[in-house]
């Protein structure tokens, strides 16, 4: 899966190439605030994901997973993990990084 920054409405979107398969890490601006969001493939559910404040060190998706800030998401498709990613983003920007 390939995201745009027009999917989930922020400014800039980098996917950074990955040594593995566990996840799919990109680099996300909106404004002033940079973002780490990693995308995962579930057992239960298709997809969840992960989306933080960039944080120093390694951003893989290990990293990412115990950083402890950040809000997880799931989703059953494609469009509904955008919608949720979304929805995420705006919560992060809104409780986290005022």
């Amino acid at each position: 899966m390939l995201l745009s920054k027009d999917d989930i409405g922020v400014d800039k979107i980098l996917r950074k190439n990955n040594d593995n398969d566990e996840c799919e890490i990109y680099v996300a601006e909106k404004g002033n605030n940079v973002f780490i969001i990693g995308i995962f493939e579930g057992r239960h559910t298709k997809y969840y994901f992960k989306v933080a404040p960039a944080f120093t060190g390694s951003w893989s998706c290990e990293e990412l997973v115990y950083f402890p800030f950040g809000y997880f998401g799931f989703s059953d498709n494609e469009s509904e993990l955008k919608i949720k990613l979304r929805e995420k983003l705006k919560e992060l920007e809104t409780n986290v990084l005022k």
